[in-house]
């Protein structure tokens, strides 16, 4: 029943996270995305709230009063890593000779020399502002990156970036189950090291187990040391296969050291190695305490605290010829509106694409260069930012853009327009322009008399809040007379 339950709510946040990254049904869905634990530990630093403080901690406490059900319910990376699993099994039955898919999972060695640097890693990079680490390893960006590649494509480096991840998830899922989980993944290495003092779990009676094996083969994390009742609590992603496995109704899940029966490693340290290891492994684990390792972790996370405070062509009416615009190097680089700054967007972004998935306007596209890799950037080259559309601020989860109303976007500069006079159609006098006046939603442009007597747009910038409308709409191509330049810090009218 258990195991029942686990698969369905599983199925309900993986499909719901899944149509949110394709663009559909926020208004339903936008609660999976705001209980993912590395973004909304980023949202967190950058600025407690309520919200925030109760995500974060309901995570942990979670995990620590049952494990880590998150790995197996609410991480969509998980899930499909368990999709993969399931996969695997279900050919094994079509095909038992098969034995690409009829191989059984094994006990292995908990690699603590690999698991914790990276979560070392992450945790430094995220201190240093260095999210390109961030984005390629967090369990939800990368989840991220494969979908809006099937489904949207994208830049060759975000195609790239996504393929490599696809591979070596799926290849890890295939013939290691939960290794990336287990190895890889920092948010499972941090919550591992919760869950090692779990209070409910997976429990052996002794009384029943004859120790056939049984659960150790149907464990896809690798975590229960065939012909003994131990289980490294630290690896155990609560999916509830050993007790299906168990005939003899040897395994129940329940309050640990309880009554007769026996968790079989209190601590969750277990030793020898029955199991295929990973190519990349030499020798054994260190004998280090878990009790040592936690502390050091949790000490990683109080020291975070403190130091984190394709362009489409345009008919334009025949004033230009037919060619497409140039995306523009902008420096201060634009963001959208509640980013607050430049900074505190990239400081905050995980490159989960949630965003870019949900901008109707083409305003938003990865960035591939590698000071701000996969992350979001804005061009107005196939689109504008509409003054009525708040739909990126309400799908973030990192806090990188904060939730805006219609009516607070509208007093939101995020930039300034400014005109190339040499370019400007209206101010050489080659034609009489003027379509960025006429189409400002803010008023902000005005057509001016000049001395040679044309007539220019002239921009004031108290009035431009940057929404880059007067950019697209220009019909000057490769690059457009009128261009917006990005504020480091927005401004409010």
């Amino acid at each position: 029943m258990l195991r029942k339950i686990r698969i369905a709510l599983a199925a309900l946040f993986f499909v719901g996270i899944t149509l949110l990254f394709i663009g559909l049904g926020h208004q339903w869905w936008g609660w999976t995305a705001k209980l993912q634990l590395l973004p909304a530990t980023m949202r967190l630093l950058g600025g407690a709230t309520l919200g925030n403080i109760a995500v974060v901690l309901g995570i942990l406490l979670l995990t620590l009063l049952v494990g880590r059900i998150y790995c197996s319910v609410i991480c969509p990376l998980g899930v499909m890593q368990d999709i993969v699993i399931w996969l695997r099994r279900t050919l094994g039955k079509i095909f038992p000779k098969w034995k690409a898919v009829r191989k059984r999972f094994k006990f292995n060695k908990e690699r603590r020399w690999v698991r914790y640097p990276v979560l070392a890693l992450v945790i430094a990079a995220i201190i240093v502002d260095l999210q390109i680490v961030v984005a390629l390893l967090g369990p939800y960006s990368a989840y991220g990156r494969m979908v809006r590649s099937i489904v949207g494509g994208g830049p060759a480096p975000l195609l790239i970036a996504a393929g490599v991840t696809f591979v070596l998830v799926v290849l890890c899922a295939w013939l290691w189950g939960r290794a990336w989980c287990n190895v890889i993944c920092p948010v499972g290495t941090l919550l591992g090291s919760v869950a090692r003092y779990q209070v409910f779990g997976i429990r052996f009676d002794t009384g029943k187990c004859v120790k056939c094996g049984a659960c150790s083969r149907a464990c896809k994390a690798s975590c229960i040391e065939e012909g003994t009742v131990k289980i490294d609590r630290s690896r155990c992603i609560d999916c509830f296969d050993c007790i299906g496995a168990c005939k003899q109704g040897g395994i129940t899940f329940g309050r640990i050291g309880n009554g007769a029966v026996s968790d079989g490693a209190e601590a969750g340290v277990v030793s020898g190695n029955h199991g295929r290891p990973w190519p990349c492994e030499r020798g054994g684990a260190p004998k280090d305490s878990s009790r040592r390792q936690f502390i050091a972790t949790a000490a990683l996370l109080v020291g975070t605290g403190i130091a984190a405070g394709a362009q489409n062509m345009k008919l334009d009416g025949g004033l230009a010829p037919l060619e497409a615009k140039k995306a523009l190097p902008r420096e201060p680089r634009l963001v959208p509106p509640g980013a607050g700054s430049v900074d505190n967007f990239y400081d905050k972004c995980t490159a989960c694409q949630l965003c870019i998935a949900h901008c109707p306007n083409g305003v938003l596209r990865t960035s591939t260069d590698l000071d701000h890799f996969l992350q979001p950037q804005m061009g107005y080259e196939n689109g504008f930012c509409r003054p009525e559309c708040t739909a990126c601020s309400e799908v973030c989860p990192a806090g990188a853009i904060v939730p805006v109303s219609r009516e607070e976007k509208t007093v939101i500069r995020i930039g300034t327009a400014s005109v190339d006079p040499e370019l400007c159609l209206a101010a050489t006098g080659e034609e009489r322009c003027g379509a960025c006046a006429r189409h400002c939603p803010s008023g902000a442009i005005l057509m001016v008399d000049t001395e040679d007597g044309h007539r220019r747009p002239a921009v004031s910038e108290e009035q431009c809040i940057g929404c880059g409308k007067c950019e697209y709409l220009c019909p000057v191509r490769p690059v457009s007379a009128i261009t917006v330049k990005g504020l480091q810090t927005h401004i409010t009218k």
